[in-house]
């Protein structure tokens, strides 16, 4: 009796699993946001975005990260990107938390032909109090990102621009996540 071959059920996983590779996924865990906050935010506000705090071994995330919040920002109707900080009337602070790169895919030599990027990150986006003591209102995410890359043929992509259109979406659902006046929550 003639056993069935594995590698039809191998191949069309692949195919399923490339087919994703330009989409990423992501999880959104939010506080719930206080009435102060809402009324704060019920005009359109000056925001100023810090460079991120990061956790990772990763240095040039930071900066690269902030450069895809401003444009993902920009977008916003509410808000309004400064590069002054005094002028500004809300701080966003984040912190990359985790960014970590795994093998995905292997081939018949057992090499890898995809990998895993995943990230988390949360940002505080709070407004400017008069003191650094005064407890100003404020929103919070945590954000969890994903997506792969393929390193084998025909769908060859570098890990900077695996990287690039990772932060790329992040900062869209950081933008996405913030809160906007008007919008269901």
């Amino acid at each position: 009796m003639k056993r069935p071959s594995v590698l039809p059920y191998l191949m069309f996983a692949a195919l399923v699993h490339c087919a994703s590779i330009g989409r990423g996924n992501a999880e959104i865990e939010s506080e719930p946001l206080s009435d102060s906050y809402r009324q704060f935010r019920a005009k359109p506000r000056l925001v100023y975005i810090q460079n991120f705090d990061n956790r990772t071994y990763s240095p040039q995330l930071t900066g690269r990260l902030k450069e895809k919040l401003q444009a993902a920002f920009s977008r916003n109707a509410s808000l309004t990107i400064t590069p002054d900080k005094n002028k500004a009337e809300l701080i966003l602070h984040g912190k990359i938390l985790q960014y970590s790169e795994e093998p995905g895919v292997y081939d018949r030599a057992a090499g890898p032909v995809t990998y895993n990027l995943a990230i988390v990150a949360s940002f505080r986006l709070r407004a400017r109090a008069a003191t650094e003591t005064e407890e100003a209102p404020y929103e919070q995410h945590t954000i969890r990102y994903m997506t792969a890359y393929s390193v084998g043929e025909p769908m060859f992509e570098t890990r900077f621009t695996a990287e690039d259109r990772m932060l790329e979406g992040l900062a869209d659902r950081m933008a996405a996540a913030a809160y906007e006046p008007g919008r269901a929550p």
